[in-house]
């Protein structure tokens, strides 16, 4: 038999149990990834998880990226961290609705409740109260501004809760909610498409007299930290000195899946070694 057909044979051979090995990796990741979402435990649903993950199925990548968050953020919740010249912190991580088949109940709740704020239908003192004390501003006298909305209704309805908290229970702190006046719509920045990279055109102008004062920051959901840092820009300009800023959430953000593979075949090889 002439070399060149036994390489080809040969090429064949290989090619076809790559394609099975492939196949039965594929199933044992599908197999895996349906035990971790039955799980009735922790340690059991990370187990499979991790399993799934190990047998490359991109969903549970992403599942264990959203169920171990600590270990692929830069910043965790009520740690205060400096971005864009500005302190920060967060109450919780925040998951878009993508990943909503991937998080527990907990972390449904935690965006439940991010929603509510948003619709002004929950008043943020909780996440208000613990983002202050994480930034060690109890006591201090601030002046509270919130960060304008797509439009002037949504603005008050989000804050008009906090904002009546704070005038009747924090008298060592101003509400600035009537400092701004948000004079025409403008598309919401969280639907808008590329919007990790974009600046939307101001829809708002402080008219209050912030000149001289320490502000805070509030808002919903923090994701680049660029709206802040626009606002940020407004606000020094009216002569008003940006404190800090604190945000009910904080998008999660999945990094590239290989590095999730890695790091948990990582933790299987350590493992391994140890015993």
């Amino acid at each position: 038999m002439k070399p060149v057909v036994v390489f080809l044979i040969l090429l064949c051979v290989i090619w076809l149990l790559w394609r099975i090995v492939g196949y039965w990796r594929r199933k044992t990741g599908e197999a895996a990834f349906a035990a971790a979402r039955m799980a009735g435990s922790d340690e059991e649903r990370d187990r499979y998880c991790r399993l799934a993950v190990m047998a490359g199925h991109r969903d549970a990548c992403r599942k264990f990226c959203c169920s171990h968050p600590d270990l692929f953020e830069d910043h965790l919740p009520l740690k205060p961290f400096k971005s864009h010249g500005i302190r920060m912190t967060f109450y919780g991580h925040y998951y878009p609705s993508r990943y909503d088949e991937l998080i527990d109940e907990q972390q449904r709740a935690f965006c439940r409740a991010l929603y509510r704020f948003k619709d002004g239908k929950g008043h943020g003192i909780e996440f208000f109260e613990a983002c202050m004390a994480a930034l060690q501003a109890d006591g201090k006298p601030y002046h509270i501004m919130f960060m304008p909305c797509s439009d002037r209704i949504k603005y008050r309805r989000r804050f008009k809760r906090l904002d009546g908290y704070i005038r009747k229970h924090r008298p060592e702190l101003i509400s600035g909610l009537y400092d701004v006046d948000v004079f025409k719509p403008r598309e919401s920045l969280h639907a808008a498409k590329g919007s990790d990279n974009r600046i939307l055109e101001r829809n708002y102008r402080i008219t209050g007299n912030i000149g001289g004062k320490e502000i805070v920051i509030v808002d919903d959901v923090l994701t680049t930290g660029q709206s802040a840092a626009d606002y940020k820009e407004a606000i020094e300009k009216c002569g008003g000195k940006v404190a800090a800023a604190i945000f009910y959430g904080k998008t999660v953000a999945v990094p590239p899946l290989f590095l999730v593979k890695l790091h948990v075949w990582g933790d299987f090889i350590g493992q391994k070694a140890k015993s």
